[in-house]
């Protein structure tokens, strides 16, 4: 594949006439249908609104709302005059939204209604009275409420905006220039703003698509949440772009609402971490047969354990699914397996870098190359972030001088150039001088067939550095006790490898986008082992 210099808007517009026809947005829960020329023409309605309203290229706007129609169409309509989205996770705490405001200048923000105890309208209007550079706030629905802006009145804004100058700023959009600040967790610290161009962004998604093998026939499964680049890039952006069709079962996860989607919607491909998978398979709802058409997609954020990927394949039939591994400061995925992969290497594996990707290993602590085999710190090249906003040191601490971006997580590629992941540097635990890795130990738990997930962490201890932890939930229906899970793992671990601590318990904290909050996990292990 040839690299493309074009922007997302000369993209969808391509692919509205190509297949203006076909089914492009379906909301099920919202009962809304967009076929590619509806959903392109209320793009432009949305994007001349924008800018009669004031918004203009290089303007940051806020994206604050669920899994709506909205949230999509916002996001392409800003491309098209050359503003910047800026997704933030619609469960922010209020001192959260406030720091990515703020931080990124948002001028707007785009949000929804909600119920009076708890309405992010009246939490963004609230806000814009003191954050300077906010100006506008914009809220879906029809009803009105003083300071705001309502969509049917920003839609009809639009009407106002010439035709012949729509055009005039949407051709002068440039490839390069960004298109999205996307503010990393912030797990480890306040989260940054990650830029992203239209270039890095349609030429990941068009090498991860064709690796996956979606067409302008499919129909994907949209459940992950939008305000994180696997829901707003790697799912939606990707799709559109191939002129598939978008389902959205719901605003928020509900495993009912999108079992049903599956089956009436006849999706073809779903997403999802390991995590969101599990929940659906083990719902009361779940029927198989209604999954016949489901044979692609990509599970990613964690490992994927060899029991539910020989689930997903050979009892189900989603036998072309994939695992892929990704960073937002690379543009999403960085490598993936391949559909006729064997299920060894989709669960062992990431994959192999895509096409667009460069993949090395090297020494963290020297920052030399090592050799295939070896465990040391993924780097990659490619399409990468075009910094961090407004933070030039982290930006420089990240993409080395020879332009390779060392991504914090620990791996190794074999002779065939297949991805290995071991762990993030900052996840290994060091107890008295041992260092235990703790996706190893992760592997011998899910050899318990009881084991539906586990998560294996460490936390400080006042002696030996840190302890470590292997808390598990089990399937339902079967038993399984914490002496159980320990003998297990001394059966199958070193010593100085087992975790000290082992618990059953019924679920894990989480974030929106469905990876488990480690170090919430040893917050919690820290309190009820050492009483602190």
């Amino acid at each position: 594949m040839e690299f493309l210099r074009k922007t997302i808007g000369q993209m969808i517009g391509d692919i509205s006439q190509d297949y203006p026809e076909r089914d492009a947005l379906i909301h099920t829960e919202k009962s809304v249908r967009y076929n590619y020329a509806l959903l392109s023409w209320e793009v432009d309605r949305v994007a001349r609104g924008l800018l009669r309203m004031g918004i203009k290229g290089g303007d940051k706007v806020a994206l604050w709302a669920p899994n709506i129609p909205e949230w999509l169409i916002s996001m392409l309509a800003l491309a098209d005059t050359g503003a910047i989205t800026v997704p933030i996770d619609p469960g922010a705490r209020r001192e959260d939204l406030q720091f990515i405001l703020e931080q990124s200048e948002c001028v707007a923000i785009i949000t929804g209604k909600g119920s009076e105890d708890e309405d992010p309208a009246e939490t963004a209007l609230h806000l814009s009275k003191h954050i300077p550079s906010l100006g506008w706030v914009f809220v879906v629905g029809d009803e009105s409420m003083p300071d705001t802006i309502s969509w049917a009145e920003l839609t009809a804004a639009g009407e106002d905006v010439e035709p012949v100058e729509f055009q005039r700023i949407k051709k002068g959009v440039n490839p390069e220039d960004p298109v999205a600040i996307m503010y990393t967790s912030g797990t480890t610290g306040k989260p940054k703003g990650v830029v992203l161009d239209h270039l890095g962004l349609i030429n990941k998604s068009l090498f991860s698509t064709a690796c996956q093998g979606i067409t302008h026939e499919d129909r994907l499964c949209l459940f992950f949440p939008l305000f994180h680049m696997f829901g707003n890039t790697c799912i939606s952006l990707a799709g559109l772009l191939r002129g598939a069709a978008l389902i959205m079962p719901c605003q928020s996860f509900d495993p009912a609402k999108i079992l049903r989607a599956i089956d009436e919607e006849a999706c073809t491909a779903i997403y999802a971490s390991p995590s969101m998978l599990i929940s659906l398979l083990d719902h009361p709802e779940f029927d198989e047969k209604r999954w016949k058409g489901v044979l692609k997609g990509i599970i990613g954020g964690s490992p994927c354990p060899m029991e539910l990927m020989r689930r997903l394949v050979e009892e189900i039939g989603v036998s072309d699914i994939t695992v892929a591994y990704g960073i937002t400061e690379t543009c999403s995925w960085i490598t993936m397996t391949r559909p006729d992969d064997p299920i060894e290497l989709r669960v062992s594996t990431v994959g192999t870098p895509l096409e667009c990707s460069q993949v090395k290993i090297v020494d963290p602590e020297t920052g030399d190359d090592l050799p295939l085999g070896s465990q040391g710190e993924i780097c990659t090249k490619g399409f990468l972030m075009k910094g961090y906003y407004k933070m030039p040191a982290a930006t420089a601490a990240a993409i080395d001088q020879e332009g390779w971006f060392h991504t914090g997580d620990l791996g190794e590629m074999d002779e065939h150039r297949y991805v290995k992941m071991t762990g993030r540097l900052k996840d290994v635990i060091d107890r008295d001088g041992v260092e235990i890795y703790p996706v190893e130990v992760e592997e011998i738990l899910y050899g318990l067939s009881e084991v539906s997930e586990a998560q294996v962490f460490g936390f400080l201890h006042p002696e030996k550095g840190q302890e470590v932890a292997a808390w598990v939930k089990v399937k339902e229906g079967s038993f399984l006790s914490a002496e159980d899970v320990a003998a297990y793992v001394k059966r199958h671990l070193a010593e100085e490898r087992q975790p000290r601590y082992f618990k059953i318990v019924p679920d894990f904290p989480m974030t929106r986008s469905g990876k488990v909050q480690k170090f919430r996990l040893g917050e919690l292990a820290q309190g009820e082992y050492l009483g602190k």
